[in-house]
């Protein structure tokens, strides 16, 4: 990838475009990654999960759409193994959660990204953009690490995401009692984390 571009305006500008015709980069699905974790009274799971497809297009050299859907029927645990991993997948992959068979995909839209100074862990600008899981959607900023040059892109971050905005609600404190769930309460908020490449 080409050097990092900090844009001044409210999209990212790409280097060196100025074509007047829109240019779409596919997402490439086996470089990118996408990942999860999940946190308990009594502890967290985390895993990884695939991308179906994605697209990031670039108009008159700034980015001015992004889409990336993912398969939710490859929800995969890491830190277990065994039939502890499968049933925890499958638990997951039920209607308690996300649901799969029902709704196989989920998808983030973007809407706009913003210039960031400062950012932690070098990220230079804040996304704004529509999460849609089980049919639901939520409008989410988070900040993002971007990096362009002519022949693609590179974007990488973490969002936080309240899965009680989608109706997950097994065991969750916005659904039940938190004192009957006690210790098996599970909490709302689960982290994302990405790295997407995408190019021509």
């Amino acid at each position: 990838m080409g050097p990092r571009c900090r844009g001044r305006g409210p999209f990212l500008a790409l280097a060196g475009g100025n074509d007047d015709a829109p240019t779409r980069y596919q997402v490439d699905t086996k470089a990118s990654t996408v990942t999860w974790e999940g946190t308990k009274v009594t502890g967290a799971h985390n895993g990884d999960i695939t991308i179906n497809n994605g697209l990031i297009t670039v108009n008159d050299g700034m980015i001015s759409a992004a889409t990336v859907v993912i398969d939710m029927t490859s929800i995969n645990t890491l830190d277990l193994q065994g039939n502890s991993k499968a049933s925890l997948d499958g638990h997951l992959s039920s209607d308690d959660f996300f649901g799969v068979e029902q709704f196989p995909t989920a998808q983030f839209e973007l809407l706009k990204l913003n210039p960031l100074r400062g950012g932690e862990n070098g990220a230079n600008y804040t996304a704004t953009g529509k999460v849609t899981i089980k049919g639901r959607t939520d409008e989410v900023s988070f900040p993002v690490t971007v990096d362009m040059s002519e022949g693609g892109a590179k974007i990488s971050g973490e969002m936080v995401l309240d899965r009680s905005k989608f109706d997950v609600r097994f065991r969750s404190q916005s659904f039940f009692d938190v004192k009957e769930l006690g210790d098996k309460l599970i909490y709302n908020d689960f982290t994302i984390g990405f790295e997407l490449v995408a190019g021509k």
